[in-house]
């Protein structure tokens, strides 16, 4: 819990939740993290992204899709220039749809 706390309170970690109704139905997050600058990422600002997860009963509905834009918003917002994902294979299509491209063991946005 104190790593939600810090870095909630920090904005180095932003979280978001779908629902309908009471229902969380699909989840996302992002984690900032600065390195050194690289020739591909100048402002040496990354984002990590995690806990994605739609409920089975509303995939295929555009929910993902949306909470990666947000996502994509919040990492540009916060000066980053990629963000990275370990995919699983059920997620694989879903971010190259989006623009993710495969980079080693990561999967790479580039904002």
């Amino acid at each position: 819990m104190d790593y939600y706390r810090r870095h909630l309170a920090d904005a180095t970690f932003v979280s978001w939740l779908a629902a309908h109704g009471d229902q969380i139905i699909a989840t996302s997050a992002i984690s900032f993290v600065e390195k050194p600058p690289t020739f591909g990422c100048p402002s040496g600002k990354t984002g990590i992204l995690s806990s994605m997860f739609t409920d089975p009963a509303y995939r295929r509905r555009g929910i993902a899709k949306e909470l990666l834009s947000r996502i994509a918003e919040e990492a540009r917002a916060y000066g980053c220039g990629s963000i990275w994902i370990t995919a699983s294979d059920m997620g694989v299509f879903l971010y190259t749809a989006f623009g993710f491209t495969q980079n080693g063991n990561f999967m790479e946005y580039k904002i």
